[in-house]
Parts: structure tokens; C-alpha cells; sequence
């Protein structure tokens, strides 16, 4: 999947208005290279893991590649996971020392890491974690570990069920841990940037993308379907 670049010095000679080309996602959400123009860059996105997950999940439903729509999309429901144990780790003043030994101890198996989202978010917030119903991630283990060839309606079932885990979760911790979910973002924004090591010219950029833990959603967010609309994606 390809997503836009901003190129600084095409910009600039467009009167500052944005230009932008296109790049192939990188795992690391750094992007070195030239412009169609030759101009030099070194990007860094602030796109999460679990946001570009799941836009990768939302163009696979586009190409009607569904089975890798539903893996891409829960995938991006695990990284959220470990996204949300980071921000209420942080907001419990858990030492980060700690945190990172710990999180060595269930980082090769997701579900120990859903149980350790479960019962962090219950204890912190005092209620039951968002989490995919027991048919969603019954669909889910089918497709990727049964081989099972989804159609697009299931394929958009899930998506649904991904995005509003994922969103409902965000709208809580911005409600609850703002300070918490900007320092974090701050945090993982850092480990990237010092991946320049000394490449100039350098910035930074917001992809667009259709969750965004920055989007203030406390007044609510749109349907996923919506989502799928904006890009031209048939419904079902």
C-alpha cells in the first residue's frame, strides 16, 4: 500500500501549498528519498501502528482482497491493545523500566496481551474493556488460522467491529488520560525522529487516515461505513 509524502522544498516553491507524492508504507514510518523532482527528504509520520493497520485493512476491502482486510484489521485491534497499556501504564506512574520488562514477558503472544488490556483498562476505568465479540473473533481466527476465504460483507462486519472497539476505546482514554495519550504519542514520535540519525532536510507529517488518536471524538465519530463511502468503496 502507497500513502502521501509531503515534499518540503516543492512546497515551497508552490507558495507553501502542499505537495505531496506517493511512497510505499514503511514498517518504521520514516521515509527517506527524492520527490519526482529529485528534491531530498526525510519524512516521519505520526500515524501509530494500529492506524496504519487498519488503513491498510480499509483499502484491502477496496482492492477486494478480504481475507487480508480481516488479518490487517486485527492486527491493528492488538496493536491498539498494546497502545492503551502504554497510556494507562503511563497515567498509573509505572516506571517505564518496568513496563518494557514486562511487556518482554507477553510480547509474542496477543492473548496475554488482550488479557493484560482487559483487566489494566478494567481496574483503571472501573468498567468492562471494548473488546470483539466472540463471534468477531471467531471470524477472525477462522480466516487467519483456518484458511477460511471471507466475503466483502464479512469482511466490512469486521472492519465495523474493529473500528468501533478501536474508537469507543480512544474516546475513553482521551476523556480520561489525555495527558497520558499525548505523552505517549510524544514518546513513540521521539523513537522515530532519531531514526534521521543526521539526514537533513527532516520534518514531520500527519497522515491522513481513518482513525487519528489526535481527532478529538469525544462528541462521538462517524460510522465506519462512512469511512468506506469517502473512499468510493461500495457498501455491501
Amino acid at each position: 500500500m502507497r500513502t502521501s509524502i509531503i515534499c518540503q522544498e516543492c512546497s515551497r516553491i508552490n507558495n507553501n501549498w502542499a505537495v505531496f507524492y506517493l511512497d510505499t508504507f514503511r514498517d518504521d514510518g520514516v521515509y527517506f528519498g527524492c520527490c519526482p523532482k529529485g528534491h531530498d527528504n526525510a519524512i516521519a509520520t505520526q500515524t501509530l501502528r494500529h492506524e496504519m493497520l487498519f488503513e491498510i485493512g480499509v483499502n484491502a476491502i477496496k482492492d477486494t482482497y478480504y481475507r487480508e482486510a480481516i488479518s490487517s484489521f486485527a492486527a491493528s485491534v492488538e496493536r491498539y491493545y498494546e497502545f492503551a497499556i502504554r497510556v494507562i501504564c503511563r497515567h498509573s506512574k509505572l516506571a517505564d523500566d518496568v513496563l518494557q520488562r514486562s511487556w518482554k514477558s507477553v510480547s509474542r503472544q496477543s492473548e496475554r496481551q488482550t488479557g493484560a488490556y482487559i483487566f489494566l483498562y478494567a481496574a483503571t476505568f472501573r468498567e468492562v474493556a471494548p473488546t470483539l465479540s466472540e463471534t468477531m473473533t471467531s471470524l477472525r481466527n477462522d480466516v487467519i488460522h483456518k484458511g477460511i476465504l471471507p466475503d466483502k460483507a464479512q469482511a466490512v462486519e469486521f472492519g465495523e467491529a474493529s473500528y468501533q472497539v478501536i474508537q469507543n476505546g480512544v474516546q475513553k482514554l482521551r476523556a480520561e488520560c489525555l495527558d497520558d495519550v499525548n505523552a505517549e504519542l510524544v514518546a513513540q514520535m521521539r523513537k522515530t525522529i532519531e531514526k534521521y540519525g543526521d539526514k537533513f532536510p527532516r520534518s514531520t507529517q500527519v497522515t491522513q487516515t481513518a482513525l487519528n488518536i489526535i481527532q478529538d471524538i469525544s462528541g462521538g465519530y462517524g460510522p465506519f461505513r462512512q469511512v468506506l463511502s469517502a473512499r468510493g468503496i461500495p457498501l455491501p
